[in-house]
């Protein structure tokens, strides 16, 4: 399995497909096989790269490090390695957040930015979330993760099974790192939104309409980053790249060819 050591860290990252590289950054608690059906569509014509991020999946789990810095850092150093030049960078929630510290801080690696259902630095998302820091101390690392699961999974029902058993894995498996982190909440705060209108590259933003926490968030980004294009997708959650994969694909596929 493909690793690259990173920060004295071992990441792990899936790939597929050859040319213009394309690499997916994935959504907290989650890892590479989020990203499967867009593996399958996109390593057709593009080196399709998922990694990892630290605390996640098959990569290393140090004790601390846990900051959009260390991820952003993380990223620029893993690219390195892997020899990507320029390429074109795909982020889900905190995989976006990451996604816009690099376009921010590394502009001139980047063809393109999409963000779909995108966290920001700086941006306050949810209480439930910030009263996880709380259970994980007092109940433990399990019970937080339990608790997180459960709110998250509630929107995919029945008719969606395969998709909830699909992130239901996943999320099982996270070391639930943040949680552990003694650093939690004293990393030196940075604000996204005061920041973006210096994004350059071409950048796509994606929301669900239903996504009740981060599709303001998508059409704040998208009034703040120039010359973005905005896609929200009605009937659809946070995953939009699992619950609407062909029109997903389809719209990115159109995006990335119009800017190369």
């Amino acid at each position: 399995m493909p690793h690259e050591t990173v920060n004295n860290l071992r990441f792990f990252y899936s790939e597929e497909g050859k040319g213009v590289p394309l690499v997916f950054l994935h959504g907290f608690s989650l890892d590479h096989r989020m990203w499967q059906p867009q593996q399958e569509y996109f390593s057709q014509h593009y080196r399709v790269i998922c990694p990892d991020a630290r605390g996640h999946g098959k990569s290393d789990t140090p004790l601390t490090g846990y900051s959009r810095a260390h991820r952003v850092q993380d990223l620029e150093e893993l690219v390195d390695k892997l020899g990507l030049e320029r390429f074109h960078l795909v982020g889900l929630s905190m995989g976006g957040a990451t996604a816009i510290g690099h376009a921010l801080a590394h502009p001139e690696r980047l063809r393109s930015c999409t963000l779909i259902s995108s966290g920001a630095a700086g941006y306050e998302v949810s209480m439930k979330f910030s009263r996880l820091d709380d259970v994980a101390q007092r109940q433990g690392v399990t019970v937080a993760l339990e608790k997180w699961k459960n709110w998250t999974l509630s929107w995919y029902k029945e008719d969606r099974r395969d998709l909830r058993d699909l992130l239901d894995r996943i999320m099982s498996e996270y070391s639930g790192s943040i949680w552990r982190d003694p650093m939690r909440g004293q990393y030196p705060p940075e604000d996204d939104l005061s920041a973006v209108n210096r994004i350059s590259v071409p950048t796509a933003i994606f929301a669900g309409r239903l996504d009740k926490v981060f599709a303001g968030l998508a059409n704040l980004l998208h009034e703040r980053i120039p010359a973005s294009r905005l896609y929200v997708y009605p009937a659809t959650g946070h995953m939009v790249n699992l619950e609407k994969p062909d029109q997903f694909n389809n719209d990115v596929a159109a995006f990335l060819a119009e800017v190369g």
